[in-house]
Order: C-alpha cells, then structure tokens, then sequence
C-alpha cells in the first residue's frame, strides 16, 4: 500500500482526492461531505479514497496541509514583490478576495473545530498560534523600520489584526457584492502607521 502513494500516479491521485474533499468541504463543512462523495467527485470507490487516507480525520489532515502549503507557495513566491508588511498582508487578503473557495474552506473549518471533539480542533488552535506569532514577528520588524506604529504591543496588534482579517472574511463570505476585504484592511493599516 505504501509504494502505490510513492509512485508519480499515487501522488496525483491523492492530490486530486485532497482537491476534491477541500471543495467538499468548503461548501458541506467537515461533518457535512462524506467520504463517498469525494470518491464520487474523483470517480473512485470510497475504498479508493481509504487506501490513501484510512479514515476521514485524516482526509481532513491533509486537506489542511495542503491548503497550508498552497498558500505558503503563493506567499514565498510573492515575498520579494511586497514592499513592507502592510503591503504583503493586503496582497493576501486581496488573493483571499479573488479566490473564494479557500477562504469559506477555512472559515467553516476553523467554525466547526471550535468544539474540542472536532478532529480539527487542536490543529486551529495551533494554526491562530503560528499566525499571530508570524504577525507579531512582522509588525515588530514594521515597527522598527517605521511602518507601523509602536503604541500597540507586536502581539495584541497580531491577534487585532488576525481578528480583522477573518472578521472581513466572514463578511465578504457572507455578502461579497456589498463587502470589500482589502479596502478596510488598507484602512486600518494606514491608520497605524506613525
């Protein structure tokens, strides 16, 4: 079993079962998209979907990673472009804006994982940890180049700004015609600047 997942046609298959739950469960949530209808939308049996991921806990770990990994691509391909910290968090909330599906995956994931039974729910706790601890490390530097300024601690300004952003989010989930994530955000972010 393990040397079919290492083979070329093993990776793409998993990758196109991950493809197919992560707008499963976009659109259903977690409890809401079951396994055979991944194997559905992939046109394989739900035995199929269970030789590379043994039960739907893990189909869920891996839809999560590779949405992480996805946006951590996108991001360390764009780095060079940003042009300090306000730019490149308003270039990922402007990629939210433009490409719905990941931002509803998160947001009804990460809104089904507040219940400490979710398979999910130690894997968000952690996720908001990292965030606020990446925002917090960039506004500190922000803050030292003059961008931002240093009336609000790096770590209270992380979990404000990480509060905003799905704030917005949810919103513009919610009503994308009348909500607009970028232009607040940009906003807000002017108004903190020294």
């Amino acid at each position: 079993m393990a040397a079919l997942r290492t083979t070329p046609e093993g990776h793409a298959q998993r990758e196109r079962i991950l493809r197919a739950a992560m707008e499963l469960f976009a659109a259903r949530g977690y409890r809401g998209a079951s396994l055979e209808a991944v194997a559905q939308a992939v046109g394989i049996t739900r035995q199929g979907v269970l030789h590379y991921f043994p039960s739907k806990v893990h189909l869920l770990l891996g839809v999560l990673d590779l949405r992480d990994q996805d946006d951590a691509a996108r991001i360390e391909a764009q780095a060079e472009e940003f042009d300090g910290f306000a730019d490149g968090l308003l270039e990922v909330v402007r990629h939210n804006q433009s490409a719905p599906a990941l931002p509803r995956l998160y947001a009804v994931l990460s809104a089904e994982s507040v219940d400490p039974e979710h398979p999910g729910h130690e894997r968000f706790r952690e996720r908001y940890e990292t965030i606020r601890a990446a925002l917090a490390l960039g506004i500190a530097e922000a803050q030292e180049a003059g961008e931002l300024t240093d009336r609000i601690a790096p770590d209270r300004l992380a979990t404000l700004l990480a509060a905003v952003m799905d704030g917005l989010q949810l919103q513009f989930l919610l009503d994308p015609e009348a909500v607009d994530m970028v232009g607040p955000l940009a906003d807000l972010l002017a108004a903190l600047r020294p």
